[in-house]
């Protein structure tokens, strides 16, 4: 089931038993735990194999209702003459799920994210982009930084735990994007950060804090299973405080996931595929969020890969390192934003405290990537 697997590596298909009733699953030959249940919708075809394989035969057993209860095993499978019927039905159930997962499921894969001897190593990614960041319309030159390190969480506080060790915390990916923006007489200061699960790679919280020189917003959102708990307290009439349960649909994503989504891709699969996008919230106000189609696509060189986003406001492009660990080397955003890397560091950052610690971990050839 290996096809299967890489077409749809961060959800879970796990069978439903009520459905598969009497349907022969060979476990040795699921080689994968990531395998997952897809949605009912997408499972029609078990549905229907599971009706078919309880009519009757014209070739029924010699006693009990055994032909209304259908085969369970391959002998029996076997002595009703019924083998073959029964192989076609597991490689439609096969290249439908796959077709299903190919289409439906998004390519990104969780080994990045698993990657221990990248993210368990004590330190952080710490980048720094030289950046146009555009505000009223008008590219705003500046720097921002792309934080992104592995650190332990409370999965009912949804916050890191004074006590790392502490039973039935988890891991999570972090990632801090730090921009700070003039514009004239004053200046944006923002920060927006997401949280994914380590083990499955699913977002489990953002935040945003933002002001303006005019007032401060701060923004929300907590997983609850198949939705977000959005929460806002912003300066604007008519936005000042309020919840909101945000529903998101199957293969869904958040616009300022993109950063790291995109380096997590399977590169090995050619050809593009379809997600559904929500915008970005980095802004002042109340969001309303609306998921719409947007197209991944990617063209490799030697020594780059070119991640395209398609969405409703434009196409975004992802440079990357062409090899591991992908490095987001450039940003080229619909909106006329541009950020280009100026420095990579894999540093403990919060040792680095004192004055003049930025120029000397700068400085250090043992923290930086490669250029």
């Amino acid at each position: 089931m290996e096809p299967l697997v890489g077409a749809v590596p961060g959800p879970r298909l796990i069978h439903r038993e009520d459905y598969l009733t009497g349907f022969l699953v060979e476990a040795e030959e699921v080689d994968d735990t990531r395998v997952s249940y897809a949605g009912e919708s997408s499972l029609f075809l078990v549905l229907w194999l599971a009706h078919m394989k309880k009519r009757p035969t014209s070739n029924p057993p010699s006693q009990g209702n055994a032909a209304t209860s259908g085969p369970t095993s391959n002998a029996e499978w076997r002595n009703r003459g019924l083998m073959p019927y029964f192989q076609t039905m597991r490689r439609l159930l096969f290249f439908s799920l796959a077709f299903v997962a190919s289409r439906v499921f998004a390519q990104f894969a969780p080994a990045f994210i698993q990657n221990d001897s990248y993210w368990a190593d004590g330190k952080a990614e710490f980048n720094i982009y030289e950046a146009q960041i555009a505000r009223y319309g008008i590219p705003r030159p500046t720097e921002v930084l792309h934080i992104l390190v592995r650190e332990p969480f409370d999965p009912k506080q949804l916050v890191k735990p004074d006590n790392p060790n502490q039973p039935g915390a988890i891991q999570v990916l972090k990632l801090n994007q730090i921009l700070h923006v003039p514009t004239g007489l004053y200046v944006y200061q923002q920060m927006h950060s997401n949280f994914w699960r380590v083990d499955n790679s699913q977002l489990l919280k953002f935040s945003l804090t933002s002001n303006d020189s005019c007032g401060n917003t701060f923004k929300e959102a907590r997983r609850e299973g198949d939705r977000f708990a959005y929460t806002y307290h912003t300066y604007w009439d008519g936005m000042a405080d309020g919840n909101e349960n945000l529903v998101v649909p199957a293969n869904s994503y958040f616009y300022d996931e993109l950063p790291w989504l995109v380096r997590t891709i399977d590169f090995s699969k050619p050809g593009g595929f379809e997600v559904q996008l929500a915008g970005t919230t980095i802004n002042s106000k109340k969001d309303s969020f609306v998921f719409k189609p947007a197209k991944i696509s990617f063209k490799t060189t030697d020594r780059e890969i070119d991640v395209a986003v398609e969405h409703t406001g434009g196409t975004d492009h992802f440079i990357l390192d062409r090899d591991f660990p992908f490095l987001l080397r450039a940003w080229n955003a619909a909106d006329g934003s541009r950020l280009k890397m100026k420095r990579s560091l894999k540093v403990a950052y919060w040792n680095y405290n004192k004055p003049g610690d930025r120029e000397r971990a700068l400085a250090d050839p043992m923290l930086r990537h490669p250029d």
